[in-house]
């Protein structure tokens, strides 16, 4: 190759990672993705755009290809602080806490400037409620951000504020918690992400006090912002359930299923309860057989195990005959009182009005 392709090269590499790292600062995941693996195309041996790559991934929660892409960041140069970091958060986030503690741990030694990593390790120790250690480490973290220039300490101070919140709700200290989210939140032109965290958070916060208006809010916020955020859109949309605001509750919960790599048994059993209450029988049926089918687990795994029967035309008709004909033997062979059958009439008119004024209500 000339000199020329290799300038061109080089400049075109350095453009592609400069524009992953606007989309990824902005949310806009899958522009980034596209963008490093561009750069990945002109440079396969490119650090930065694999980095790219694997921390847009974490993000989107793809947590397979994330690992993949960490592991070659690994050997590509294990004397690399960043990549041991993207493992680190990668184990964290999978609740594998020894393997995150090995590689957050080997990530400050090779990077002992870096405030990233003890920021999640942090949140590493406060899941172990080793809360001590997690202090220490926020405070480390906090030493080294004060030494941080340029674009990128803006948008560290706001991941710092997160692991400082994650750290006090791991200790129950909540008031301070949400005192710490209300400012990170004026902070998303800073770091969207970790304003959405911030705002999950308050929703969470919110839901734990039955205040469901304030959550709903928060949660919305944080969704809106990241439709990454997979367990803030379940939240939202079972309190929406519980609400009976179905058709929001399906719309919320669709988004959620569709952005999850591997959608669990719960999330899907939620959509599947909304998406019954909304008459979408047929979508209803194949979200719980798909709940049935990854797990579910106890009364939910019952539940859904009739209401993909009930959802069912077939089912129901099915279901109709047998109660129909369990009526009838009891009517011929039980001799009910009088008063019994009085009662039972009276039972399924009452039902029968009830039906009638929820239809009239919608």
């Amino acid at each position: 190759m000339s000199d020329r392709n290799k300038e061109d090269n080089a400049d075109a590499y350095a453009r592609f990672v400069q524009e992953g790292d606007a989309h990824y600062r902005g949310l806009r995941l899958k522009e980034a993705l596209a963008v490093y693996q561009s750069a990945a195309d002109v440079r396969p041996d490119g650090y930065e755009a694999q980095l790219g790559v694997a921390r847009t991934l974490t993000r989107m929660r793809r947590q397979d290809d994330a690992f993949a892409a960490a592991e070659t960041l690994v050997a590509m140069d294990p004397d690399r602080w960043e990549g041991h970091a993207s493992l680190g958060t990668l184990y964290f986030l999978s609740d594998q806490y020894d393997e995150a503690l090995s590689s957050l741990q080997r990530a400050t030694e090779l990077g002992p400037e870096e405030p990233e990593p003890l920021f999640t390790l942090a949140q590493v120790y406060a899941d172990l409620e080793r809360h001590g250690e997690a202090q220490r480490a926020l405070e480390e973290g906090r030493k080294h951000l004060s030494q941080l220039r340029g674009e990128v300490a803006g948008p560290m101070e706001a991941f710092g504020l997160h692991a400082e919140i994650y750290v006090c709700l791991a200790a129950g200290r909540e008031a301070e918690a949400t005192e710490l989210a209300q400012r990170l939140v004026r902070m998303r032109d800073v770091n969207p992400h970790a304003a959405a965290l911030a705002y999950s958070n308050l929703g969470v916060l919110a839901a734990n006090s039955r205040n469901l208006d304030q959550a709903v809010e928060y949660l919305e916020e944080a969704y809106s912002i990241s439709p990454y955020l997979h367990l803030a859109g379940r939240t939202l949309g079972t309190i929406l359930v519980v609400r009976r605001d179905f058709e929001r509750a399906v719309a919320v919960l669709g988004s959620v299923v569709e952005n999850m790599p591997s959608p669990d048994g719960s999330t899907r059993y939620v959509y599947g309860v909304a998406l019954a209450n909304s008459k979408r029988r047929r979508e209803a049926e194949a979200q719980f057989r798909m709940a049935l089918q990854s797990g579910l687990r106890g009364m939910n795994r019952l539940v859904a195990w009739w209401q993909m029967v009930w959802q069912s035309i077939w089912g129901r008709y099915f279901v109709i005959a047998v109660t129909l004909a369990a009526v009838v033997v009891w009517l011929v062979f039980g001799h009910p009182q009088p008063q019994t059958l009085a009662a039972v009439v009276l039972v399924i008119l009452f039902l029968g009005l009830q039906r009638f004024l929820q239809r009239r209500r919608r």
